[in-house]
C-alpha cells in the first residue's frame, strides 16, 4: 500500500480512502480484511491537534510526508514506539521508544513492512500558539530556534519514564464523553512540556539547514550502529560509507539526537545491557562480553557511570 500525504492530518482521511472505508466521529477503525486497529483524531481548538495511531496493517506500507510552506508555521511532536514490541527485544529493529520535534519542508518517504505495530502520538501546534503561550521572549535559545526558524529542523530524543507513562495515559484513558476534550487537551499540552523540558536540557542549540538526504543518511548511521551494538563506531569509517564530511556528519548527529555519535551509541548500550541484566537469563559476564566488553572490569565501570549502579547490584536489586 502507499499513501501520501501533505498535511499532518490528512492521515485520517487519506487512509479511509485507501482502505475503502471511513472516519467516523473522528475514528478510522483498520477493516479485519486489512489488518487491526484504530486512528483516532482530536481537534483540540484552532491551533492545535492530536492523533493516536494505534493499529498494523497485513500488507508492506510505503508513507511518503510531502512538506509545504505552511509546514513552517507549524510544529509537529511525535511520540513513536510508546509500547516496544516485545517481540523485536533480541535484535534492534528501528523501533526505538522515541520523540520527534519536527517543523519545516522536508520530503520525508518511509517503508514499513507488513505486520509492523503502530502505536504512536502526533500532536500538531502552530508556532504562534505556543509560543504566546509560553511568551515570545522565552529565554531558552532552543525555543527560539524552534519558533523562529525558517528551515527545516528535526530533533530526536529517547522517550523519558514520564513522557511514556502520560503517552500510555492517553492511549488507554476511559474518559466520559463530557469530559473527553479537557483530558486529552491537558494531556497534549503535558506532552509538549514534558518535550520542550528534555529539548532545554541541550547545550549547543546552535541549528543548521536540514534536507531529506542529509536526514535518511543520519538515520541510516544510527540504524547501522544499534544493529550491532557490540561494535563501537568509528566515525570516520561511518561517513565514508555515506558520503559525507566527517565534521558535516558529526554536526548533523548532535542536532538531530542532541548528542555526539559515540556518546549515544554508549547510552543505548548500556540500556540494552541493563534490560538483559533485569531479564536475569544471563550473568554479568555474558552481558558484558554480549556488548563487546573484553575487560569486564571496564564493563562494570561504564555501566555505573550510565546507570548509576553496578552490574551485579543492579541484577541482584531487580
Amino acid at each position: 500500500m502507499e499513501i501520501s500525504l501533505k498535511e499532518e492530518f490528512s492521515l485520517l482521511s487519506g487512509f479511509a480512502d485507501l482502505l475503502g472505508t471511513e472516519v467516523k466521529n473522528g475514528i478510522l477503525v483498520i477493516p479485519e480484511n486489512k489488518g487491526k486497529g484504530y486512528l483516532r483524531g482530536f481537534r483540540l481548538d484552532n491551533s492545535i491537534n492530536m492523533l493516536v495511531r494505534f493499529y498494523e496493517f497485513n500488507d508492506n506500507l510505503l508513507a511518503k510526508r510531502f512538506g509545504n510552506q505552511n509546514t513552517l508555521n507549524r510544529i509537529l511532536f511525535s511520540f513513536n514506539n510508546i509500547f516496544p514490541d516485545a517481540d523485536s527485544k533480541e535484535k534492534y529493529s528501528g523501533d526505538l521508544p522515541s520523540m520527534q520535534i519536527f517543523k519545516g519542508k522536508l520530503n520525508i518517504e518511509t517503508f514499513y513492512p507488513g505486520r509492523t505495530k503502530f502505536n504512536s502520538i502526533f500532536i500538531g501546534i502552530d508556532s504562534d500558539k505556543l509560543a504566546k503561550t509560553l511568551g515570545l521572549n522565552h529565554d531558552n535559545e532552543f525555543f527560539r530556534n524552534i519558533i523562529t526558524s525558517e528551515q527545516s529542523i528535526l530533533f530526536e530524543e529517547l522517550l523519558s519514564p514520564k513522557i511514556q507513562q502520560v503517552a500510555i495515559e492517553i492511549i488507554q484513558a476511559d474518559i466520559p464523553d463530557s469530559l473527553t476534550d479537557f483530558f486529552y487537551k491537558i494531556k497534549a499540552e503535558e506532552l509538549i512540556c514534558l518535550t520542550l523540558k528534555e529539548l532545554f536540557k541541550r547545550e549547543n542549540p546552535t541549528t543548521h539547514a536540514l534536507n531529506q538526504i542529509d536526514v535518511q543518511k543520519i538515520y541510516k548511521v544510527r540504524d547501522t550502529i544499534l544493529n550491532d551494538i557490540a561494535v563501537p563506531p568509528v566515525i570516520k569509517d561511518l561517513a565514508f560509507q555515506i558520503g559525507m564530511s566527517e565534521s558535516k556528519f558529526k554536526r548533523l548527529f548532535k542536532q538531530i539526537f542532541g548528542d555526539s555519535l559515540f556518546s549515544y551509541y554508549q547510552k543505548f548500550r548500556m540500556k540494552e545491557a541493563a534490560r538483559l541484566l533485569k531479564e536475569n537469563k544471563m550473568t554479568v559476564s555474558e552481558v558484558g562480553f554480549k556488548m563487546g566488553f573484553s575487560n569486564l572490569s571496564h564493563f562494570a565501570k561504564v555501566f555505573e557511570e550510565h546507570i548509576g549502579t553496578k552490574p551485579k547490584s543492579f541484577q541482584k536489586n531487580r
